[in-house]
């Protein structure tokens, strides 16, 4: 892990926005020294321009007067110069000196000021002619006067000076907005560790940011979710040691008969029989359980006809629903997937099984295969009790059972429909429950069917029982 990585909230906030307000000076000073100075800097060029110009005008006026050089008294020009702050020399064309404010009249000699100076020159006319040279430059050989260097010094100093303000500043911004936002975070950590220390009834108080908030709501949702989750624990480790406790409770009861006399042989091992029928029900049903929740290492997929599997479960339960006096339609048309034929057996038969313990006497259950689109649909349908709303979010967890739906009169470990949701997801499908209570349910089996032109040369040929809907 790096530094940064173990720096808490506060450190880092602090750094960035420490960092920020550093940065924000460091280019408003590189800006400043950029854009100011050069403009600094170029004014007083043009000031020392303008004073050439100036000295140029003076001079001409001079030379006008004398009518040449030999007889014009400068020494008002270089006292007027030096008065400026200026060294000033006046030069004939062929850029001999004839007068400088570093030695008065200098016939004959060149300019006295240093080469790298800064200057300014201006022509001399007199009647539209050129008749000499005037060339300035600063006393202190620097171009800008002592005021705007100490004013440039001053900026300087104030973009300073505004670079510590603003880190101070930052870091106090810093801590605020670190202890605002670190203490919903520490919120969120408390209930958190109680969450871990087993408190499944904690909850977060909801505050802060936006962001915050939705952190804060979706560790309440995990919150909501894992107490639900250890009822449902609890409710089943319960509900399989009641299923459990029943028939090991009736074998017992049986064996002690047998052993005190009670009960003649016969009949002893005829309920004694139906006692371990029962229990052997139930392991099975754990240990499909066990095994949809595993598809991947069990399933072996092959194309086959979703059909021919509803075909063989409608077969099967005909007669229990003709001993129960339910109406049983079936409407089946071909339609090929790639699936593992046991498995979709299995599926079949928990939603016909289901239908058929929630559909009292005279109702009717109906089975439908069909191609929809690029989808293979199997329905199961009743007029049974229906669902109650609030338990729609349920039945398809393993164990679970409604107060009224799966009542002891109906029976079953609450285990079916939780093996066909974990069937139907390894066929990579869906399941959808249509539902009113009182009126019936309807489940629908959504898989991929394997489209028309992919289908083998050979065509089946479905009996006229797949071809038609049949009605038991």
């Amino acid at each position: 892990m790096t530094l940064l990585g173990r720096l808490g909230l506060r450190a880092r906030l602090a750094i960035a926005l420490v960092g920020m307000a550093v940065l924000a000076v460091g280019i408003a000073t590189l800006l400043a020294n950029r854009g100011l100075h050069p403009r600094v800097s170029a004014a007083a060029q043009a000031r020392l321009d303008a004073s050439a110009e100036r000295f140029a005008a003076v001079a001409a006026q001079l030379y006008g007067q004398a009518g040449s050089w030999q007889r014009v008294d400068l020494t008002s020009l270089t006292h007027l110069s030096m008065m400026n702050g200026l060294l000033s020399t006046v030069s004939r064309p062929d850029g001999t000196t004839v007068a400088s404010s570093m030695g008065g009249m200098m016939m004959n000699s060149p300019h006295g000021s240093s080469p790298n100076a800064p200057r300014a020159t201006a022509p001399v006319h007199v009647d539209g002619r050129a008749v000499g040279t005037v060339t300035v430059s600063p006393v202190q050989g620097q171009l800008l006067t002592p005021e705007e260097v100490d004013l440039q010094h001053s900026l300087d100093r104030l973009h300073l000076v505004a670079g510590a303000v603003s880190a101070a500043a930052a870091l106090i911004v810093a801590f605020l907005l670190a202890q605002t936002l670190s203490r919903a975070l520490r919120r969120i950590k408390a209930t958190a560790q109680q969450i871990e220390d087993g408190d499944l009834t904690a909850r977060v108080e909801v505050a802060g940011a936006p962001e915050v908030q939705a952190v804060g709501h979706a560790l309440n949702r995990l919150a909501e979710t894992l107490e639900h989750e250890e009822d449902v624990r609890k409710r089943t480790v319960a509900d399989l040691a009641h299923e459990l406790r029943t028939p090991v409770n009736g074998l017992l009861s049986r064996i002690e008969a047998a052993q005190d006399g009670v009960l003649e042989p016969a009949a002893n091992l005829k309920a004694l029989h139906a006692e371990a029928l029962r229990l052997t029900r139930l392991l099975d049903d754990i240990q499909k359980l066990a095994e949809a929740e595993q598809p991947g290492l069990l399933l072996e997929k092959e194309q086959i006809d979703l059909a021919e599997v509803a075909r063989a479960e409608a077969d099967a339960f005909a007669p229990q629903f003709t001993e129960k006096a339910i109406d049983f339609k079936v409407a089946l048309e071909p339609v090929d997937v790639i699936g593992d034929d046991g498995r979709l057996n299995q599926v079949v038969a928990n939603l016909l099984s289901n239908a058929q313990r929630y559909t009292g006497q005279g109702g009717t259950v109906s089975l439908s295969v069909r191609r929809d689109g690029e989808g293979a649909v199997l329905e199961v349908a009743d007029t049974g009790i229906g669902i109650p709303a609030d338990d729609l979010r349920h039945i398809f967890k393993r164990f679970w059972r409604g107060e009224k739906s799966r009542s002891r009169a109906t029976g079953g470990a609450g285990i079916g429909l939780a093996i066909v949701n974990e069937l139907v997801r390894a066929h990579d499908g869906r399941i959808d429950v249509a539902n009113a209570q009182g009126e019936g349910s309807r489940f629908r089996v959504t898989l991929p069917a394997v489209p028309v032109e992919d289908l083998h040369r050979r065509r089946r040929s479905p009996s006229r029982d797949l071809r038609t809907a049949g009605r038991y």
